[in-house]
């Protein structure tokens, strides 16, 4: 199905916003709207703020994992160790983390900036 759209969409949940906008449009419009003409309209009037909120949903949890890890480690050094912790998780466990998390939010409800 990625071949069909006009490579604008960057992820398979930004092809799952498109799907579920076409799928509103034509109820709404009651016809067919081809998955070209919703993804140049979701893309025009809705993929920024589709993308800013993803992006803010993502800094969000992301922000939660280095707290948690840095309250971890700060417990198993019986001292804080603030940003020192925030760095490590960065270096250790970031790139795995938002690969992880890319994938899991491929099983998310669709959010498709509405």
């Amino acid at each position: 199905m990625w071949s069909v759209l006009m490579s604008d969409i960057s992820s398979k949940a930004e092809l799952r916003a498109v799907e579920a906008f076409r799928s509103r449009c034509m109820e709404e419009r009651g016809r067919f709207v081809s998955l070209e003409e919703a993804e140049s309209e979701w893309l025009a009037h809705h993929a920024v703020q589709w993308r800013e909120q993803r992006q803010r949903e993502m800094l969000k949890r992301q922000r939660e994992e280095i707290l948690r890890h840095k309250w971890i480690e700060s417990e198993k050094a019986h001292r804080d160790l603030g940003a020192e912790a925030a760095l490590d998780w960065i270096k250790r466990y970031a790139a795995d983390w938002r690969r992880w998390y890319d994938a899991e939010s491929e099983n998310e409800p669709d959010r498709d900036g509405d």
